[in-house]
């Protein structure tokens, strides 16, 4: 008996995204997680010229407006949704990824 009340109690404390409506209304709801969405991660900047753009060749170089040790930004249709650092994630294939270090805050009048 016992451990039906921790189930039950546990229940309540559910996210709401994470339940599941029997009667199937929220079905819809739910099925926008399953998309994908493209996210950009943002090194940095720079804003050539034209002509400078049309002199690159191969070994050209881009200086940025950031340094090394700069966050980067996370991007979903143009809007930044976080920021963190690079690392490596697998030293032998030179992978790399993204520590997350700040969750920007969206609030609800720039979603609509």
């Amino acid at each position: 008996m016992a451990k039906a009340a921790k189930k039950k109690e546990e229940n309540k404390e559910t996210p709401v995204q994470e339940r599941r409506d029997q009667d199937g209304s929220n079905q819809y709801k739910r099925s926008i997680y399953a998309l994908s969405v493209n996210v950009q991660v943002v090194i940095g900047t720079a804003q050539p010229t034209i002509g400078e753009l049309l002199q690159m060749k191969r070994d050209s170089l881009i200086t940025l407006d950031c340094k090394l040790e700069d966050p980067v930004d996370l991007v979903i249709n143009n809007r930044v949704i976080a920021r963190g650092e690079l690392i490596e994630t697998n030293p032998e294939t030179g992978e790399i990824g993204v520590q997350l270090t700040e969750i920007v805050d969206v609030s609800e009048d720039m979603l609509q």
